[in-house]
């Protein structure tokens, strides 16, 4: 069964993608961390970027196990650090 998922893109993946969102059509049960990697093969410099890259799904933090569904929002983005 497949799902569609729109990911968007903010600052640094941004820059390294050249565009700030994306509509995914993904077969079968997906989770966040495959996710990650199949952009990571699709847009092979964002690789450079993985330890520092936060993800949310819905607008809520994932860890990487959660399960996409259709309709989902996935983005990603730097940790941005702060004192």
């Amino acid at each position: 069964m497949a799902i569609t998922i729109k990911v968007k893109f903010f600052a640094l993946q941004r820059e390294e993608t050249g565009i700030p969102e994306i509509e995914l059509e993904l077969d079968g049960k997906k989770t966040v961390l495959d996710l990650r990697e199949i952009l990571m093969e699709k847009y092979p410099g964002l690789r450079k970027y993985e330890k520092v890259t936060l993800v949310s799904l819905n607008q809520k933090y994932a860890r990487g196990q959660e399960i996409l569904k259709d309709g989902d929002e996935v983005a990603l983005f730097p940790f941005v650090g702060g004192g």
